[in-house]
């Protein structure tokens, strides 16, 4: 007889989550049913690409992988909506504030935010003219060696439309892809410094200083203030976030994208909405706001009903519905200017596809097709295109993903709603080669990983690790890598 034999624990432990497993499959009929539906869609869809689409094993692979992270993060994220939908809202973060902590300066630490911006613009052009004087020649004067440096990708199209607006002749006749709300700032602040790029680097630099104020008033709506504080900080500092203070639209989208999440929340719909008009003026992605607005108009709907008050705010409700109406007329004025100027309101789309290859698309065909350019261009020592393009593609499409999975229960759903919307659509695009500028201007991830990082050291790891992806990622911009 063998003494002081251990009792197993294993056993007895497994045969709890299973009882426990049966109960709740049993007990939630609506979450297994809804569990199941999603998952067989998203199964389904790749299960349909894997058997028409003739790839390698490996871009077989990222294509299943980036399929299984999206489906992980619609669970989670549809897991939480369904436990945030039917609970009693949450007390603001303000009511544990002590009467110090709520004086203005403190709650709304606008002046720190805008120094915190002013430090980082300044940073970046140092950065950038730096990098630039290292790896390149001199080019006579401080104008000319900017211009070197920023006016690179889409920014010479931008500044190209606000000084001829669009043509229909030669080359720029393709400009009427992008969208005019970021080239009629520039031509409007023109009439001041009569200099495209000056307009257009200022233009970049006040809109990203408002939105760096907007979403730590978003923010802190539902997390406390150092949350909030953390949010600005890693949307301004994670590798890519340098294209807010470049020559292009996105510190403009993220302004508009921010404001009409701010308004929503504050339950000022009608100026919400015209923001997310301003937004889809700006980028064809604003229009997908509508997911954002959508899901808090529903979560008040349900809350209303649940207080037995929903039948006299009735009125207030459809007002509210009618407000959405008035997000897509800023993508409708912008079919109506293709029309105007080239005969076909939809001529941006022929462009699109005819000359930049681009349309839409399964966002795990874009894993599947990036990971073997990596491979592929790894194999034949073509780094520059490796580094510059498709690894930092690759790194920020499935971060995001993993990003997102992981703070879905920390989320809003309709913050989770915009992402997910935003990934499917900007990140489905055919022969995608923008994927870390399009998700930098992706509020939500910022907001996540400010939720993540809850300690010390992991905000100071993740705080490390993106200043250094940022100085990495800009000095490659700035001496010719293909970053777009």
């Amino acid at each position: 007889m063998i003494e002081g034999r251990r009792r197993c624990t294993v056993v007895p432990f497994c045969a709890v989550c299973y009882n426990v497993s049966m109960n709740w499959w049993k007990e939630n009929k609506l979450k297994r049913w809804l569990y199941v539906g999603i998952a067989a869609i998203i199964a389904a869809a790749f299960l349909w690409y894997a058997l028409t689409r003739a790839n390698t094993l490996a871009g077989m692979l990222a294509a299943w992988f980036s399929c299984l992270l999206f489906a992980l993060c619609v669970l989670r994220g549809t897991d939480h909506a369904l436990s945030f939908f039917t609970s009693e809202p949450l007390p603001s973060p303000d009511a544990q504030l002590g009467r110090r902590s709520l004086r203005r300066d403190k709650r709304h630490p606008w002046a720190r935010i805008v120094l915190f911006m002013l430090i980082t613009r300044l940073f970046l052009f140092a950065a950038a003219y730096a990098f630039h004087a290292a790896g390149g020649p001199y080019e006579g004067g401080i104008w000319d060696t900017l211009g070197a440096c920023w006016l690179k990708g889409d920014a010479p199209h931008y500044l190209g439309i606000a000084e001829n607006w669009y043509v229909t002749e030669g080359d720029p006749r393709f400009h009427i892809v992008f969208f005019p709300l970021y080239p009629l700032c520039i031509r409007a602040l023109n009439f001041l410094t009569g200099n495209s790029l000056v307009s257009a680097l200022l233009v970049s630099t006040l809109t990203a200083t408002v939105a760096a104020i907007l979403i730590y008033e978003l923010v802190s709506l539902d997390h406390p203030r150092e949350t909030a504080l953390r949010a600005v900080k890693f949307l301004f500092l994670t590798p890519a976030a340098f294209f807010f203070a470049a020559p292009m639209t996105e510190s403009l989208f993220l302004l508009c994208s921010l404001a009409c999440a701010y308004l929503v929340r504050k339950k000022y719909y009608l100026w919400g909405c015209l923001f997310g008009a301003f937004a889809s003026f700006t980028r064809s992605v604003g229009v997908l706001l509508l997911a954002f607005i959508f899901i808090e108009w529903l979560y008040e709907l349900l809350s209303a009903r649940r207080r037995e008050t929903l039948a006299t705010e009735k009125k207030t409700f459809i007002r509210q519905g009618l407000c959405m109406l008035l997000v897509p007329l800023g993508l409708a004025a912008y079919i109506y200017i293709n029309y105007a100027v080239t005969g076909d309101p939809f001529r941006f789309m022929q462009y699109q596809r005819e000359h930049w290859n681009q349309g839409f698309g399964l966002f795990f065909e874009t894993a599947a097709y990036q990971t073997e350019y990596a491979l592929s261009t790894a194999a034949e020592g073509n780094y520059s295109q490796f580094f510059g393009l498709w690894l930092p593609n690759l790194i920020y499409s499935f971060g995001a993903l993993g990003l997102m999975t992981a703070a879905a229960k920390r989320l809003r759903p309709s913050t989770m709603a915009y992402f997910l919307a935003y990934f499917v659509i900007a990140i489905g695009a055919t022969w995608l080669l923008s994927a870390p500028r399009y998700l930098a201007a992706c509020f939500p991830l910022a907001i996540a990983l400010a939720a993540i990082a809850d300690t010390r050291k992991k905000d100071a790891a993740a705080t490390l690790f993106s200043i250094a992806g940022l100085l990495t990622y800009l000095a490659l911009y700035i001496n010719g890598y293909p970053v777009y």
